[in-house]
């Protein structure tokens, strides 16, 4: 029942070795998991901020295709923007006939009532709908941010695509949701925090074989949370998608501000864990949220500040584990010898054995009997 879901997370991991602007010099190599985790944030934030103004936002709708729009890119692998524009240009019917059926690859193991909701979301994940309008403007920010970054050191190359990204941007000055945050002057200093978690690299004591970075590991936790919601809604079970992916896109935001703070760390003498979480509060509070709207503070801090205590956010919890299970997984399989990593899945699974959500224990149960099951 719950294998096509499995099949998915399998593909997703993909996007963890998958490099954008691959066929050009980068200041920093960033992959597709960390470019769809800075678009889910602006398009967040856009949500966020329409909703609050009184536009009427889909939330399960601009969700559901935040989470699945990058999946296809797992199966069609590094097509560059231009080489895509070019396709479009020379034959759109055939681009359209490629993406169709890659998308139907995808969906055929899922269940009947999730195969046409899924395959919609991927195929039209950026109509002119509000919700689609929300994720095209994300997906330039987030493009738009990376060749920013690139173009100080290499300009020969990056000037015109950042040029084009800009002027493709401009097109949507008009649209109320991106105005709304676009004339914001805390953006630059949430755009700032995310920067920083492209570049904190996780188990960063420890030699990696395949590094992930903070962001990396957070739309995965995305992805995995959204899968759990799903595995819970077949089991009958009362749960919110939308919430759950909101505290995966946020839980980990913090950290932009703290760094990585392990928990064997926090937990290393009786009391520190609570000091940890005045620090995270204070932060958050005085520096990243600072300025923005009462109402958007309200709806941000405590998804960032206490991601894992409600009913989602104990699935939430679970998919963080799930993920850094992956990440061992991952470097196992390639090669890595370090104990540590061995060490630390067998202890995730076991706490996560202990969960009463029947998706949690279906998962474990599949990474504890096929390991091989990533493909990496």
């Amino acid at each position: 029942m719950f294998q096509g879901y499995v099949k998915l997370l399998e593909l997703a991991t993909n996007l963890f070795t998958m490099y954008r602007w691959n066929n050009t010099p980068t200041l920093l190599r960033t992959n597709e998991a960390e470019n769809a985790f800075i678009s889910a944030q602006y398009c967040l934030l856009m949500s966020e901020m329409a909703g609050l103004n009184g536009f009427h936002i889909d939330d399960k709708k601009l969700f559901q295709r935040l989470v699945l729009k990058e999946i296809p890119k797992c199966l069609l692998s590094d097509i560059s923007v231009d080489t895509k524009v070019l396709i479009k240009s020379l034959s759109p019917d055939k681009w359209n006939d490629v993406f169709s059926r890659t998308v139907e690859e995808i969906v055929q193991y899922l269940p009947d009532d999730r195969h046409d909701p899924f395959y919609l979301s991927m195929v039209h994940s950026k109509d002119d709908t509000i919700e689609g309008k929300i994720i095209q403007t994300g997906d330039l920010l987030s493009a738009k941010l990376e060749a920013g970054l690139h173009a100080r050191y290499f300009p020969d190359f990056f000037n015109r695509p950042l040029k084009d990204l800009e002027q493709r941007i401009e097109s949507f000055r008009d649209f109320e949701p991106y105005r709304l945050i676009a004339d914001a002057e805390w953006l630059e200093r949430y755009t700032n925090a995310l920067i920083v978690l492209l570049r904190a690299v996780r188990w960063n004591r420890l030699n990696r074989n395949v590094p992930t970075t903070v962001a990396a590991h957070s739309f995965y936790v995305t992805i995995t949370a959204y899968i759990l919601s799903c595995m819970e809604e077949e089991n009958g079970k009362v749960i919110n998608p939308v919430e759950s992916v909101k505290l995966a896109l946020l839980h980990d935001i913090p950290e932009s501000m703290t760094g990585d703070i392990i928990t064997p760390t926090k937990k290393k003498v009786p009391g520190f864990e609570e000091v940890i979480a005045q620090v995270e509060e204070r932060m958050v509070t005085e520096n990243l949220l600072a300025g923005m709207p009462d109402r958007l503070i309200k709806e941000l801090k405590y998804r960032m500040l206490d991601p894992f205590e409600s009913h989602e956010g104990k699935l939430v919890w679970a998919a963080d584990q799930f993920a850094a299970t992956v990440e061992c997984l991952m470097e196992i399989r390639s090669g890595n010898t370090q104990y540590a990593f061995r060490d630390a899945m067998n202890r995730m699974l076991d706490d996560l054995s202990k969960s009463d959500l029947e998706s949690v224990q279906f998962l474990t149960q599949t990474f504890r009997w096929s390991l091989d099951w990533t493909g990496r």
